[in-house]
């Protein structure tokens, strides 16, 4: 069995205080743009972690608890696409994967209220749910990797872009992804 190695520990660690900072800093702002969502990746040898978070109106189309059995089947067929690897991303270069982890969750301001909140009807106005979703892959010849294809906006066409952002031993890329250009392109294409 393969031991992770102090780089992907570094660059995991990055990855993941990067994303609490932003984390921290949205629910300070108290606010997120529709539309709009994140795709953060983390790559060192053969190891391949991501995260993506995405505003729930963009997924299921509210971001309010939900009323009816409806709107729960929504949020449960959302978690399960997000959920899925292969649904939402397409790997290219044959770096030959295995997913080791995968996980989706809605995460809303209103799971940290009581219901019996006196304030209960400001809360559900405030309120701002966010999809996340992480996976983490194992490679066997990471090396071959030369895109990684977002199927994303495909599944979900209220996302207009994804902002990516890519760390590897080369270094840290930012890149835009809209409908038309889904394709993250990396450095050893």
């Amino acid at each position: 069995m393969k031991t992770i190695k102090p780089i992907t520990i570094v660059l995991l660690s990055s990855l993941m205080s990067l994303t609490t900072f932003q984390t921290l800093a949205s629910e300070t702002l108290d606010s997120h743009e529709h539309g709009s969502a994140s795709l953060d990746i983390a790559i060192d040898d053969n190891v391949i972690a991501i995260r993506f978070e995405s505003p729930a109106a963009n997924i299921v189309g509210f971001e309010y608890a939900p009323n009816d059995e409806e709107q729960r089947s929504l949020i449960t067929d959302a978690k399960s696409k997000l959920s899925s690897f292969d649904t939402a991303f397409k790997l290219r270069g044959k770096p030959e994967c295995k997913v080791l982890r995968s996980f989706s969750n809605w995460v809303s301001d209103h799971d940290e209220h009581s219901d019996h909140d006196e304030h209960k009807d400001e809360t559900l106005k405030a309120e701002h749910a966010e999809f996340l979703a992480e996976f983490d892959l194992q490679c066997e010849q990471a090396d071959r990797l030369t895109a990684i294809d977002v199927q994303l906006m495909s599944l979900f066409p209220a996302i207009n872009k994804v902002d990516v952002q890519v760390i590897d031993s080369l270094g840290q890329t930012k890149q835009t992804l809209t409908i038309d250009n889904s394709i993250i392109k990396l450095n050893n294409e």
